[in-house]
């Protein structure tokens, strides 16, 4: 829970679509658009960073990508590519990342206005692995997304349900080696080198 003083947490959903796929390896072979990161709406892009990132054009985020038992950590760059904003960084590794899928979701959960401090984590749940669980928050969801996305902060009765299913997790890589991270001339999709580890 957030101090006092803290910023809240907030959980950021967004229901995938084709373009967003190329950020996973196991979609690149079939992928028809070039895109290597998920689409992020400007208004929620605000949200998720600070004044100051915002106003720069993106900042560099430690994120923990957690499908199943795979974990992949990674610094990402959210920034502003054109007139879109986009969350990318190397492709991420692993065969079962090729389950996901169209209208999948990707719980993004970090602390409202990141200056590339806080860690963020992201949980995809797909139709194929969790149906059941897909289909509940899918139906909290239907008249909640706008442009495949939407945000709910710490305290809504919404952001609790969906948190059962994006637990934070630890940026401290229990792995021998962390890579490099982004210089911020780095934008989305330009590292393709990843790594990833599977938890017990």
């Amino acid at each position: 829970m957030a101090g006092v003083d803290a910023a809240p947490e907030i959980i950021v959903v967004r229901s995938l679509v084709e373009s967003d796929l190329g950020l996973f390896a196991a979609h690149r072979a079939a992928a028809t658009s070039k895109q290597r990161a998920l689409n992020v709406n400007a208004n929620i892009a605000r949200r998720l960073l600070s004044k100051e990132a915002f106003d720069a054009g993106g900042a560099n985020l430690n994120c923990v990508c957690a499908y199943g038992d795979v974990v992949v950590r990674e610094a990402r760059r959210l920034g502003k590519s054109g007139k879109n904003w986009r969350l990318g960084g190397r492709k991420i590794e692993g065969n079962a990342f090729a389950e996901l899928d169209c209208k999948d979701l990707a719980l993004i959960r970090t602390t409202a206005g990141n200056d590339g401090t806080q860690p963020v984590t992201i949980v995809f749940i797909s139709k194929a692995r969790d149906r059941v669980v897909h289909a509940g928050l899918a139906a909290i969801l239907e008249r909640q997304l706008d442009g495949s996305m939407a945000v709910f902060e710490e305290g809504n009765t919404q952001f609790n349900d969906l948190a059962i299913h994006c637990a934070a997790l630890p940026w401290d890589d229990p792995s021998p080696s962390v890579p490099p991270p982004l210089s911020p001339g780095f934008g989305p999709g330009e590292l393709e080198a990843g790594h990833s580890e599977r938890t017990g």
